[in-house]
C-alpha cells in the first residue's frame, strides 16, 4: 500500500508546525539524524529539504491521521467486498437447491452433496465508540429458507418428461 502525502508539504511554516507538535528541535534533530544548526539554518532560510518536512509529516497527527483514513477506507471495503462474497455464495446455494428439487440426477451431483458452509461468526472487533473506527455495516442475513429457484415452463415439461421415463424404467 502506498502512502500518497499531499503535494504541498514543503515550506518553514510546515516545518515549525511539525518541530511544535514532535517536541521541539532536539527530537526532531535526533529522528531526522542532523545537527540542531542544520535545523536552525533550514528555517531562519526558509527552504527546508522536502524529504526533511515529508519524514515530519508521517510522524505527526496529520500523517498518522492520513495513514489511519486510508486503513479506514480499506477496511470498508474489504468488508463489503464479503458481503457480496457470502450474498453470490449463498444465492448459488439456492440455485443447486433448486436444481436438486427437480431431480436431475445429473453425474456430477454427487459434488453438489458437499457444499461448505460458510458461516463467518467472526463479531467485528472495532466499533465507533471504543476505538473511534468506523462500526462494519451489519452482515447478511442467511438465507435459511431457501425457495427452490424458479424454473421456466421448457425445464418443467423437460422434468416431466424425465420422470416418465424414469417410471416407465422401473417397470
Amino acid at each position: 500500500m502506498f502512502f500518497h502525502a499531499p503535494k504541498d508539504i514543503y515550506g518553514p511554516n510546515l516545518l515549525r508546525i511539525f518541530i511544535d507538535e514532535l517536541g521541539g528541535v532536539q527530537r526532531v534533530c535526533k529522528h531526522l539524524a542532523v545537527t540542531e544548526r542544520t535545523v536552525h539554518r533550514w528555517l531562519s532560510e526558509g527552504r527546508p529539504p522536502r524529504a526533511a518536512v515529508l519524514a515530519l509529516y508521517w510522524e505527526s497527527q496529520y500523517g498518522r491521521g492520513h495513514i489511519f483514513t486510508d486503513q479506514v477506507n480499506e477496511i470498508r471495503l474489504l468488508y463489503r467486498q464479503i458481503c457480496v462474497l457470502r450474498d453470490q455464495y449463498q444465492k448459488a446455494k439456492d440455485i443447486v437447491t433448486g436444481l436438486r428439487a427437480l431431480h436431475a440426477g445429473s453425474a456430477n451431483e454427487p459434488v453438489f452433496e458437499e457444499l461448505p458452509e460458510i458461516g463467518l461468526n467472526v463479531t467485528a472487533s472495532f466499533s465507533i465508540d471504543d476505538d473511534g473506527l468506523p462500526t462494519p455495516l451489519p452482515p447478511a442475513p442467511p438465507n435459511i429458507d431457501a425457495t427452490p429457484a424458479p424454473v421456466s415452463s421448457r425445464a418443467a415439461k423437460a422434468m416431466q418428461a424425465l420422470d416418465r421415463t424414469r417410471s416407465a424404467a422401473r417397470r
